[in-house]
């Protein structure tokens, strides 16, 4: 920021043009380094994003001023600070969470903490009283509250890194595995990234149950490398795997359970 009297601080604050003037000028490189930081996320910035930003924090300084109450100009920059911050985190959650109002974002973003950031884990996690209590959202609202929170943090999350050391996002690596430019991705795209991680959290668990338990759900829709037996053909899956007839269905609905329960606790 460039020098700024209280002088000018004290005439800014009655419209005086020309020190409202000096006061843009003086706070523009803080606008610009913030816009910039709040656009950005895993490595990568949003220039239209930045741009935006920008123009709500002129805005911002020009509707604070006559809210500001001290005197010194170390105070006013204290004062602008905080400002442009809660004008661009307000704005940026607005343009990140399309769709839903900003309470149901805020009661996902607290279902998101309490799942360790796990999107999907958050989704049900905010549908439970247990978690939420009286902030618990129907399962459509958590739904919409996903789908509006994985746009720019979910895509941007970082991977890792490439030997050169620049960060690797989601959306590069969906990028790669489609074959087009990150911005030509289509919604299938992320449906399948959210299927395969689905997956691997269905194997995760089965792979902490019993044999028997885990044969019978494998079964049921085919799970490699288990074939699909469905609820059918039970005397053949008895017969492959070695598992009594009479036991297969009782097998089979004690491993819901088991599954159920291994799959909350991972929540």
């Amino acid at each position: 920021m460039i020098d700024l009297s209280e002088a000018q601080i004290a005439a800014a604050k009655d419209n005086d043009l020309g020190a409202v003037t000096a006061v843009v000028k003086a706070t523009e490189e803080r606008v610009n380094q913030l816009a910039w930081k709040y656009a950005t996320g895993g490595g990568r910035t949003d220039h239209t994003l930045a741009e935006d930003l920008a123009q709500v924090g002129r805005i911002a300084i020009w509707d604070g001023l006559k809210r500001f109450n001290g005197t010194t100009v170390a105070e006013f920059f204290t004062f602008i600070d905080r400002t442009l911050k809660g004008a661009m985190s307000d704005s940026r959650k607005e343009e990140t969470r399309q769709g839903v109002s900003r309470s149901v974002a805020a009661a996902f973003e607290r279902a998101l903490s309490i799942a360790g950031g796990d999107p999907y884990e958050a989704e049900w996690m905010a549908t439970t009283p247990e978690a939420m209590g009286d902030r618990r959202l129907s399962a459509e609202m958590a739904y919409a509250a996903r789908l509006s929170y994985q746009g720019l943090e979910y895509l941007d999350a970082p991977l890792g890194e490439t030997d050169m050391g620049e960060s690797v996002t989601l959306a590069d690596r969906l990028a790669v595995e489609a074959e087009v430019p990150a911005d030509l991705l289509e919604p299938n795209d992320y449906a399948k990234e959210r299927s395969k991680r689905t997956g691997v959290k269905v194997r995760k668990t089965l792979s902490r149950m019993g044999k028997q338990h885990r044969v019978v759900l494998m079964a049921l829709t085919g799970i490699v490398p288990v074939d699909y037996y469905g609820t059918e053909r039970d005397e053949e899956l008895s017969r492959d795997y070695g598992i009594p007839l009479r036991q297969v269905r009782i097998v089979r609905s004690k491993a819901k359970d088991r599954f159920a329960e291994l799959w909350t606790a991972a929540a």
